[in-house]
């Protein structure tokens, strides 16, 4: 099968009623002729994102997306990507309410402001296709009865049963909305100021391809899907992970191998890892996904000082397929889910990371399934909850699994809560959300925050030049005592074995060959002792150098 029929098809089951062939038409004239399959690797041990906020820094007299530029430029070649948080016109939600897919927010910057950055480093852009903000084109003509904003809006009746809805919020899942056509009902996932839009309008689809396109056109590669499990929804379903939903992944997928062959999909699902694995299982649908089991256990090994939970997953959790990954992180804009650990960690164990994280001065937040409120996430700055060493710890251990390293701004530079934001924001996210002035950043960059950023900056330089980091790389876990975690990454001669202490003692661990530590530049042998927060990376690839 073709292609283009492979698409057609997929059209077809998704639109029932539509002609195909039609909309394939209409897809095509936003995104161009068919272009060759590209040979192009899209990941390796080179790779590293930086995620950040549009306008993270800021500069008097200067777009924050030109700052931006010259703030990641100190970085030198540490990360080949960055992540660039919705830098749409939006309403709320640090950008995720958007009001025009197409554009740039003024205040931002301009899509020139953006094709400058690609030209120095790849970037990530959200593709937010769940929802979109009550101040959307599409709201105004809803409210008026008029096409096309009257038929992309999501509508459900109270009278329905919605009891089985899955939803990462506690607000009302249904908003009235007066229209000219009478009262109406607005799907509402995310909150009343992020209207779910309903995908069986074809319309829905093209205006995704046009803001995909723009950001194609602006030199984008990698395209993540915001919040893509919840897309989909049928009445009497928990409306999460819907094949309607993979349906419509892999209808994306095919559409970027027609315009671009070289871009890579992004799927983010802040859900259990066998679920997040439903979007890269079949080889059809996201290139890569992101590791939300890890943020959530690699903070529980950190804070409670065991390795025991980490590597018991680490050895039994099902692999991505070859041609996809994951995306490791610990810190995010969002907090630090708990969903993806249920089933790992007890619910004593979840009490547990959650009392740290309010003693940390962070709080926690709620997710409705059917009648129950479930603990969803921690809300806390990754470096007031562990500290700068433990911190480092934890980042270094994301460039040593496999996968992808992603690393949030506000943590690699040590931002602690920000508790005046949360307060002033009325939302638990905005603790962990801070933004700064060239001036600011500068003053509060301390000497052990300073320290840490450069540590973790070299330590990713030094990953660069390892094979064994490639994220598809080989990963065994040893068997070690806990508190140790033990990773051998690739293969020999060229494996690196990876030892990390992350109990509160010093351990000792038996190097039984000769080994280069690559982080120290030490020769190491026989029995050493592992500090807390340690980790060694050993090599006997060249025990000469």
């Amino acid at each position: 099968m073709s292609l283009e029929e492979q698409i057609c098809e997929r059209l077809a089951g998704l639109y029932p009623g539509h002609d195909p062939e039609a909309i394939f038409e209409s897809c095509t004239s936003i995104v161009g002729p068919y272009q060759s399959p590209s040979k192009k690797s899209r990941w390796s041990e080179k790779d590293a994102i930086l995620i950040c906020y549009p306008d993270q820094v800021v500069a008097d007299g200067q777009a924050p997306l030109v700052t931006l530029k010259t703030v990641l430029s100190e970085f030198g070649e540490a990360f080949s990507l960055v992540h660039i948080l919705p830098f749409f016109p939006s309403s709320s939600d640090g950008g995720f309410a958007v009001i025009n897919h197409l554009e740039v927010a003024s205040e931002n910057g301009t899509w020139e402001d953006m094709e400058s950055i690609v030209a120095d480093s790849g970037v990530m852009a959200d593709l937010v296709l769940n929802h979109v903000s009550s101040s959307h084109r599409w709201v105004q003509e809803f409210r008026r009865n008029s096409e096309p904003g009257s038929k992309c809006l999501k509508t459900a009746s109270p009278d329905e049963d919605l009891s089985s809805v899955v939803r990462p919020r506690t607000s009302e899942l249904l908003v009235e909305c007066s229209t000219d056509a009478g009262l109406k009902y607005l799907w509402c996932t995310f909150g009343p100021d992020q209207i779910d839009v309903d995908w069986a309008e074809p319309e829905v689809l093209l205006e995704m391809l046009r803001a995909v396109e723009r950001m194609l056109n602006a030199g984008i590669r990698w395209i993540r899907l915001d919040a893509v499990a919840y897309t989909q929804k049928v009445v009497g379903t928990k409306c999460v992970h819907l094949e309607e939903t993979h349906e419509l992944v892999r209808l994306i997928r095919d559409l970027l191998e027609w315009r671009c062959p070289d871009a890579v999909l992004v799927t983010e699902t802040n859900v259990p890892h066998e679920e997040n694995l439903s979007y890269l299982r079949d080889g059809k649908q996201a290139h890569a996904a992101y590791n939300f089991t890890l943020a959530p256990l690699l903070a529980f090994s950190l804070l409670l000082g065991t390795s025991r939970q980490l590597v018991s997953w680490l050895r039994d959790a099902e692999p991505p397929p070859a041609g996809a990954t994951l995306i490791n992180f610990l810190g995010s804009h969002d907090g630090i889910g708990l969903r993806p650990v249920e089933g790992i960690l007890s619910v004593e164990d979840v009490r547990a990371l959650i009392d740290v994280t309010v003693q940390a001065g962070g709080t926690w937040s709620g997710h409705v399934s059917g009648e129950e409120i479930h603990p969803y996430e921690m809300n806390v700055a990754p470096a007031s909850l562990f500290g700068m060493d433990r911190l480092l710890t934890g980042h270094t251990l994301l460039a040593s699994l496999r996968g992808v390293p992603a690393y949030y701004f506000p943590a690699v530079e040590g931002e602690p809560n920000d508790l005046e934001a949360a307060e002033n924001e009325g939302h638990n996210r905005a603790i962990n959300r801070p933004k700064r002035t060239i001036e600011s950043r500068i003053e509060v960059l301390d000497d052990a925050r300073t320290s840490s950023r450069d540590e973790l900056i070299r330590r990713l330089a030094l990953r660069q030049t390892i094979s064994a980091f490639h994220p598809d790389a080989q990963q065994r876990i040893l068997d070690l005592e806990d508190p140790l975690l033990g990773i051998v990454r690739g293969e020999e001669p060229a494996s690196v074995t990876v030892i990390a202490n992350l109990g509160f003692d010093a351990t000792n661990y038996v190097v039984e060959e000769p080994a280069f530590d690559l982080l120290s530049e030490q020769l190491v042998h026989g029995e050493v002792s592992v500090a807390p927060s340690e980790i060694l990376w050993l090599s006997t690839a060249d025990i000469s150098s």
